[in-house]
């Protein structure tokens, strides 16, 4: 049986006024799958390198002295924020305490020992390597440092500090850290004397 030719004229229109929309949905999918394909490959890349905004690191070691030639217990505490991938900002004390022999007239050392303690607070900047798992990192921090003695003589005078270590990521919140911190602390009656903190501790995000 043949159609009427009206009839198959408006069929006619019919498919081209569809292709058409077909067409677009099509394209429309397509692009649709093609954003998605991206956010997932910005995603995972992302991933990858991401590195934390904000971790609070508690270190223990020891502090190293050329001015008393002693080698004292030490903690630290230090808070940093990320600036770049690269550069980090960060506010830090830390407290030492032991004892150190007593000093007398014509540089005779005396059996006697006094308490000794040093704490600091410092501010400074840390340029990182931003990888997966090991990121070492060097830095600049300058701030003030307390030293005080049984015997009452106390003082507080500034310090800079120039501190080199390397990050292990264990997880994406939690790290090990080791680090090696060269002070240049002023003394009381001018000069300065050079102290190293040796810590090693756990970083974790927050």
């Amino acid at each position: 049986m043949r159609l009427p030719r009206p009839t198959l004229a408006l069929a006619a229109l019919a498919a081209l006024a569809l292709c058409p929309s077909l067409a677009e949905s099509q394209s429309t999918r397509d692009r649709d799958r093609e954003d998605r394909r991206v956010r997932t490959v910005r995603l995972s890349f992302a991933r990858r390198d991401r590195v934390p905004e904000r971790e609070i690191t508690m270190s223990v070691g020891a502090l190293r002295s050329d001015d008393d030639d002693e080698t004292l217990p030490m903690a630290a505490l230090r808070t940093d924020w990320r600036l770049r991938n690269w550069l980090r900002s960060e506010v830090g004390v830390s407290y030492a305490i032991g004892s150190t022999e007593r000093l007398e007239i014509a540089g005779v050392i005396s059996p006697e020992s006094r308490s000794l303690q040093i704490a600091s607070a410092t501010v400074g900047l840390r340029a990182e390597l931003p990888a997966r798992y090991l990121r070492p990192y060097v830095g600049v921090a300058a701030g003030l440092v307390m030293r005080a003695e049984e015997d009452g003589a106390q003082y507080v005078r500034t310090t800079m500090a120039f501190p080199t270590g390397l990050r292990f990521a264990l997880s994406d919140r939690v790290s090990l850290r080791g680090e090696a911190r060269w002070r240049f602390d002023q003394r009381r009656v001018g000069g300065q004397v050079v102290r190293v903190e040796q810590t090693g501790g756990l970083s974790v995000v927050f």
